[in-house]
């Protein structure tokens, strides 16, 4: 590895920790405090940073408190794009998940993962933010499933209703794993995918509609 791009490596590195201190003290402080008491500043001083770092990775409370799904989207759309070419579409976004940063270099920590889904539970505000993030993450896995399989994202439906029955796997399996906790979260999206392959939807490369 250069030195440069051992740089990046480190920055990056720092860039993770910076947000994943971020999100720590929001739940923390969420569940000590109450949502309605929580506040920017209270966040960014208990994860010691200032408020105008805390904006450089998130745009409000909210979105420090919900899903982090997010923040793997472009990579697992980049290791999407990768893939090779006779890979299945399905098959080619399940190896994307499996090996992206996001269920693999950062290890998920279950009971924080549990008291946030809680948390969202609780609060219609902070559902109503989780679901528009999920729904904007579906969306850029369409587009990437339309673009690796040379389709137009508006014109045929067919990557929305992959990514659709994707990110169901993806939270079937979490789901699984917060509430059993006896097989790592890596093995369950792995069996999650298996099932839909013996559904028949990951082993053929559809056909565009229309």
């Amino acid at each position: 590895m250069t030195e440069h791009a051992a740089g990046l490596g480190r920055r990056q590195q720092k860039k993770r920790e910076t947000r994943r201190a971020i999100r720590d003290a929001a739940l923390d402080l969420a569940l000590e405090n109450g949502l309605e008491n929580l506040t920017v500043e209270a966040i960014a001083q208990t994860a010691g940073v200032s408020s105008r770092t805390f904006f450089n990775y998130f745009s409000s409370k909210e979105d420090a408190l919900v899903t982090q799904a997010a923040e793997g989207a472009d990579q697992v759309c980049k290791l999407l794009l990768e893939r090779p070419s006779d890979e299945p579409p399905l098959e080619a976004f399940r190896n994307a998940v499996i090996y992206s940063n996001y269920f693999g270099a950062d290890p998920v920590n279950r009971e924080r993962v549990l008291a946030r889904q809680r948390l969202t539970q609780c609060h219609p505000s902070l559902m109503a933010h989780h679901l528009g993030k999920i729904a904007m993450v579906e969306r850029t896995f369409a587009d990437a499933l339309a673009e690796r399989m040379g389709v137009d994202a508006e014109g045929d439906m067919t990557p929305q209703l992959l990514a659709a029955v994707a990110m169901s796997a993806i939270r079937v399996a979490v789901r699984q794993w917060v509430h059993k906790g006896d097989l790592p979260l890596y093995d369950l999206l792995e069996t999650a995918f298996k099932q839909l392959e013996h559904l028949g939807l990951a082993t053929q490369h559809p056909e565009p509609a229309g």
